[in-house]
């Protein structure tokens, strides 16, 4: 006799044990805010110099590389988004995560009005415009800052220069500089290696312009990531992702900010509206919830409780 199709008891378990799995991944990639996450690579308000001690690590585990180029863009906000007047977003287009992008729009709508317009004041006015939100190139390392090896990995950007003066060229040029001196005697040296690599000095100055401006230095000696091998390894192997630590905002989001905008969460509107439209929105909507209480029909009042109202012609009853 043939057998029927039957449900097992191992196979349903199987399958929950595979969904809580992918549950827990899936918590795991959602984005937490960590200050942690961060190389504070900036001087507040009341600093005039910092030093930071790193050490690089790969990329990723398969990448034999510290460095990874990614597009941002960078454009003045107002202090409601940010108190610095300026802020970061990475580049959905330029780091082929969608399609579209606000800032690249607009960077390429002033761009072809710039040719259409008929006066330099006209031109200069759209080549800002275009430069403002034009995505902008930005290396990303991640790394271990010591004294802080308890914080984990962090990640680091920092601005690609044209000019070759940059934190990546400046590291470049102290990695060369050692090779070649160890090549002359007949050795091998590698900075970035993560046995017998080098912890890079990170100095931090503020100059008489207010901007900051950083030099980079190598440590005297060479020195494994860490001496303990498990913990080398699970640095390498870190799970988090750049693009963990900078999120890409929604689309609607940053057209917000593209018009100069305050992006707050409409739940009506199921996205991202300027600040100052949710304040009409909601006064719409609390105005028309008033007007939806002082027209809805009453009870019939003639009769409450079951007690009768008395005409005033009836008598009272004692």
């Amino acid at each position: 006799m043939e057998q029927t199709p039957n449900i097992r008891l191992d196979d349903v378990f199987a399958q929950l044990a595979s969904e809580q799995e992918n549950a827990q991944k899936a918590t795991k990639k959602q984005t937490v805010f960590n200050e942690k996450n961060y190389l504070q690579a900036r001087l507040s308000p009341k600093e005039t110099t910092k030093t930071l001690v790193i050490r690089l690590l790969p990329f990723t585990a398969q990448e034999g590389t510290p460095f990874h180029k990614v597009y941002m863009h960078q454009v003045r906000v107002n202090k409601e988004v940010s108190e610095s007047g300026w802020k970061s977003f990475p580049c959905p287009v330029h780091n082929h995560t969608n399609d579209k992008c606000p800032f690249c729009e607009t960077s390429k709508g002033a761009k072809d009005a710039k040719f259409q317009a008929t006066n330099e004041l006209e031109k200069k006015r759209y080549n800002d415009i275009e430069f403002m939100n034009r995505a902008k190139e930005q290396w990303v390392v991640r790394c271990i800052e010591r004294g802080h090896e308890e914080d984990g990995v962090k990640f680091w950007m920092f601005s690609h220069s044209k000019k070759g003066d940059g934190v990546y060229n400046k590291i470049m040029n102290i990695a060369k500089v050692r090779y070649e001196t160890a090549q002359l005697q007949g050795k091998v040296t590698n900075i970035f290696d993560v046995n017998e690599g080098k912890d890079l000095i990170i100095t931090l100055t503020k100059d008489s312009q207010g901007k900051t401006v950083i030099n980079v230095t190598d440590a005297d000696d060479k020195t494994p990531l860490s001496q303990d091998f498990d913990q080398a390894k699970a640095w390498i192997h870190d799970s988090k992702t750049w693009t963990e630590v900078y999120t890409t905002k929604p689309y609607d989001y940053m057209s917000v900010i593209v018009s100069g905008g305050t992006p707050v969460f409409s739940k009506e509107q199921k996205c991202y509206i300027d600040k100052n439209e949710a304040i009409v929105e909601n006064k719409a909507k609390q105005e028309a919830e008033i007007q939806a209480k002082l027209t809805t029909p009453t009870e019939d009042l003639s009769v409450i409780n079951n007690n009768v109202f008395m005409d005033d012609d009836d008598e009272l009853p004692f």
